[in-house]
């Protein structure tokens, strides 16, 4: 099985134990947000639901909380991120919470079908989403639901902007770009999901910002990371760069904000 789809591949990371940190991290600041933003989309009790690209499984288990009747699958690439979700599992009442992996283009026929799809932080990495769309399409049972989740990289802001912030943050959409991922996927969602088929299509912008958060938080799960898609650029520059941009950490009056797209569809 190929073990990437695109701009992410765990266990590639110069620092693959600050990556998980970051990945952990990013699931457990928004908890409650997500909790909602799953119930608005239609999460109900008794359906039977997938959560793609589940990495460390935190928003896995969240789901498997919040529909504690319900069959629920975690599928990833990375067996290492998947061993992570499982030991978590430990002494918890998951019983119906499955780890599996998989790969978005070619998901295992005897996943059978699924009520609900989650595609959180997913397709900004991926090579070809009409065809992941597809073939989501082919596991979503009639009337199910996909929700994706995703980002646009020009609705991530901070004031005041750091000299570097600009560049720093165009030449890591550069290099996610040249490994086959797309920062500003989010504004695109709406579109492909139509063109691939999905029925009461629609798209709104949930905001996290760095009050909600904390500026270190914030800068961590949206910017400090991107040093890993600049392998182009040289480590000492970088290096710099990510530094003025934390100074925000100390200035109590920073701010910074992020739009996450979420798109729904549903299976005809």
């Amino acid at each position: 099985m190929k073990q990437h789809a695109g701009s992410y591949d765990f266990g590639t990371f110069s620092r693959n134990d600050a990556e998980l940190d970051r990945l952990t991290r990013q699931a457990e600041l928004a908890r409650d947000i997500e909790r909602g933003i799953l119930q608005q989309a239609g999460l109900r009790n008794g359906m039977r639901v997938l959560d793609l690209a589940c990495g460390p499984g935190v928003i896995t288990r969240i789901i498997a909380d919040l529909v504690p009747d319900s069959e629920v699958y975690g599928v990833d690439l990375s067996e290492p991120l998947l061993e992570t979700a499982r030991q978590s599992l430990c002494g918890h009442e998951h019983a119906h919470l499955v780890f599996q992996q998989g790969n978005v283009y070619e998901l295992d026929p005897g996943l059978g079908y699924f009520d609900f799809v989650y595609a959180r932080f997913l397709f900004q990495h991926l090579e070809r989403p009409m065809a992941a769309l597809r073939e989501i399409q082919r596991v979503l049972a009639p009337g199910g639901i996909l929700l994706v989740a995703d980002v646009d990289d020009q609705w991530l802001t901070l004031y005041p902007e750091p000299y570097s912030f600009k560049r720093f943050t165009d030449e890591a959409a550069r290099g996610q770009s040249l490994a086959g991922g797309d920062r500003r996927i989010g504004r695109k969602l709406l579109h492909y999901m139509s063109k691939a088929g999905y029925t009461d299509v629609d798209l709104r912008i949930e905001t996290i910002t760095s009050c909600m958060v904390g500026m270190r938080n914030f800068l961590d799960v949206t910017t400090g990371f991107k040093k890993e898609q600049m392998n182009h650029r040289g480590r000492v520059e970088v290096a710099k760069e990510l530094e003025e941009i934390y100074q925000l950490v100390d200035d109590p009056e920073a701010f910074g904000s992020v739009g996450v797209f979420l798109a729904r569809g549903k299976q005809a």
